[in-house]
């Protein structure tokens, strides 16, 4: 077992980067990953630091196994028919988002109102695409491809113990930096469990990034349009409404639809 090891590294570079800078700028140290109230450029660095460091822990995971590279992600990205996966994963996250808004607008949970500049939200709806199938791909290799994958090839490791754990890793990632929620943990919870589910039951990552990246799009691109008037144990938070109950048993459902359509 590597990639537990390895990826423990990245929040570690990631505090001594932040700590050199703090101490560059004259700012007392911060024993947690948080650089808010910060100087942009450490923010900038933060972000860089953390892009690059999944990234290096992706590319570098096969070379431990003495696998190439390319090889081993080709595995998990086959360019087959079940590429066609990602977009119904994209098409089935797509669906659950918009029923959900359509629900708390209709109960008037959640009220259309524009509150960024239109250069703002031109600029994020025109890079929509491009990063949310950036970023569903990068999470996706790293948390699926490289540590479950890692968990799931562990001999001494039981099948139902590396989705658990896999899950757990998955949804912490989301807080080792300081955050203004906590309690959307349980959301991620549940996001991991449909992720890593759909990751095993078809055997490579195109389910899941589709899942991931049709979540990001819907999420990103909404946000500038939609003012949450909650309650936020019902719809959830800004960047997080599958935390709500709501979204937690659209979650559900949509967990148990990708198990009985893909289960092998």
């Amino acid at each position: 077992m590597t990639a537990l090891p390895l990826l423990l590294l990245a929040p570690l570079l990631m505090w001594i980067v932040q700590t050199v800078q703090l101490r560059h700028y004259g700012l007392p140290i911060r024993w947690r990953i948080d650089t808010s109230q910060a100087p942009r450029s450490l923010r900038t660095v933060g972000r860089v630091v953390t892009q690059a460091s999944l990234l290096a822990i992706i590319l570098c995971y096969p070379a431990l196994r003495r696998e190439p590279t390319l090889g081993y992600y080709a595995d998990l990205l086959p360019w087959s028919r079940t590429a066609l996966q990602g977009v119904q994963g994209a098409a089935m996250s797509i669906l659950f988002l918009c029923t959900l808004y359509g629900v708390w607008i209709a109960t008037d949970c959640l009220r259309v109102s524009i509150h960024q500049s239109r250069r703002r939200w031109m600029r994020r709806l025109l890079l929509l695409v491009p990063t949310a199938c950036f970023g569903a791909l990068v999470e996706e290799l790293l948390f699926r491809g490289v540590v479950m994958g890692d968990l799931l090839s562990t001999p001494w490791i039981p099948r139902t113990l590396a989705v658990g754990l896999s899950v757990l890793v998955f949804a912490g990632a989301h807080y080792v930096r300081n955050v203004k929620r906590r309690w959307t943990m349980f959301g991620h919870l549940m996001l991991g469990l449909l992720l890593c589910l759909a990751y095993l039951e078809t055997g490579n990552l195109w389910l899941p990034v589709g899942l991931h990246a049709g979540g990001i799009a819907v999420i990103m691109g909404t946000r500038p349009f939609f003012r949450y008037r909650g309650p936020a144990w019902i719809t959830g938070a800004s960047i997080f409404p599958f935390a709500g109950v709501a979204g937690l048993a659209g979650l559900g459902v949509l967990t148990a639809f990708v198990v009985s359509i893909y289960g092998r």
